[in-house]
């Protein structure tokens, strides 16, 4: 589970409080404590409060609130994943199966990311299949499309060249 130190209003700095990173306005990407505070989050993610730490007297720019600093760690999505893929423990590519339903995780998630299932929680129909109801947690972001350019030449190597040993040649 990754923990991250981060900005919260006092108001959000108790230990257990849940809260979710909905968008990042503008005038925060602008701040100076934007590093340490919004900047260290992933938008359409949910966090709990885990530890406080001695407050250092920052101010937010946009509500002139203290900010607090925290330990927080990412909280659990829920959503649902077909059947096959709703083990515990498991991690998988999220491929968007089901159709945007209820329970469906449309933020927060993208297709092409690895979920690791935590905890299947039930059973749910959706269109004509069966779905699990799952707890899971986005474990990396969706590779990189490659190029046809760059698939078709890579680029050169940096390493220096290697040499052949013959059969019959002896280590120096």
């Amino acid at each position: 589970m990754r923990r991250v130190v981060t900005l919260v209003a006092n108001e959000q700095a108790e230990v257990g409080h849940r809260f979710r990173v909905v968008s990042i306005p503008d005038e925060c990407r602008e701040c100076r404590l934007f590093p340490v505070c919004l900047g260290r989050l992933t938008p359409g993610r949910s966090y709990r409060v885990v530890e406080l730490r001695p407050s250092m007297g920052q101010r937010c720019k946009i509500t002139g609130g203290e900010m607090v600093p925290v330990v927080v760690e990412e909280a659990p999505l829920v959503g649902l994943l077909p059947i096959n893929k709703a083990l515990e423990g498991v991690v998988v590519t999220f491929e968007e199966e089901c159709a945007g339903c209820e329970g469906c995780p449309s933020e927060g998630v993208k297709r092409g990311e690895k979920i690791k299932v935590v905890k299947v929680m039930g059973r749910r129909r959706c269109g004509n299949r069966d779905f699990a109801i799952v707890e899971f947690y986005v474990v990396s972001q969706p590779s990189p499309l490659v190029s046809n350019a760059s698939a078709a030449s890579p680029a050169p190597s940096r390493a220096p060249p290697s040499r052949r040993l013959s059969k019959h040649s002896s280590p120096r």
